[in-house]
């Protein structure tokens, strides 16, 4: 499959270049690694305003032919994108170059996290919360020939059964509301921590005991991006974070 993926782009590429000189045409392969000379696969190589281009295989190899004036542009998730111009310093066939990419940086805003020891702890801390402030007063709006005085509210005597079961009812209901509310956030927490916690940051950075509590305080990833983002990206913020760290 990779040889007939890489026949059908070299077929696609030479049509889109017959109207060139021979003279012209440059021959490149390749390798593509990292700045530890590792190899990057699956990266794009495309020919800047033209149609053309191809696909790096697992170890990075890739061939390509294209116009002495053109540009080549190299990208993939995770590193910066970078463009290759060899004009009149190639020959007409240029093997085996390595081509380094840069891993692209990430600029995090600090977040704060609160984590619970387990379930208990953190309904503890729900049924302990207090009664949340009441709105500060807005200022009033007088309309010409209202009534702006004191006004009687008609509700049930105190021993009205009315009143007994509205009160009991209401407070049910509140409750039941907050219930669900804690058990929602419950979730939500949990599975943040699923995807962000001391196993995987220790996993990462190799950071252990006092170091990887220091760490954690200093690395508070936002809980918005926790939830949308995959291991490998969340795994990319952790080394971001632990860069700082050691110049800190």
């Amino acid at each position: 499959m990779k040889i007939l993926l890489l026949v059908g782009l070299m077929s696609f590429s030479g049509l889109c270049l017959a109207q060139t000189d021979t003279q012209d045409i440059i021959s490149l392969s390749g390798t593509i690694v990292d700045e530890t000379d590792a190899p990057v696969p699956y990266v794009t190589i495309s020919v800047l305003n033209r149609n053309v281009g191809v696909v790096s295989d697992a170890e990075g190899f890739f061939f390509l032919r294209f116009a002495r004036q053109d540009t080549l542009e190299l990208s993939t998730l995770g590193f910066e994108k970078h463009q290759l111009y060899l004009g009149d310093t190639a020959t007409a066939d240029n093997y085996d170059l390595n081509i380094r990419l840069s891993e692209k940086t990430y600029t995090l805003e600090n977040i704060t996290v609160i984590a619970y020891k387990d379930e208990e702890a953190f309904k503890r801390a729900i049924l302990a919360l207090d009664e949340k402030d009441l709105p500060k007063e807005t200022p009033k709006i007088r309309i010409p020939g209202s009534y702006d005085g004191p006004r009687i509210e008609k509700r049930a005597g105190p021993a009205s059964p009315l009143s007994f079961l509205y009160d009991r009812f209401s407070k049910r209901a509140r409750y039941e509301r907050e219930a669900r509310q804690a058990e929602q956030d419950y979730e939500y927490r949990k599975n943040l921590s699923s995807k962000y916690n001391r196993e995987l940051v220790s996993k990462v950075t190799g950071l252990e005991d006092m170091q990887l509590d220091e760490f954690m305080a200093q690395c508070r990833l936002e809980d918005t991006f926790i939830e949308k983002s995959n291991e490998y990206e969340i795994i990319l913020a952790i080394n971001q974070c632990y860069e700082d760290f050691k110049v800190r």
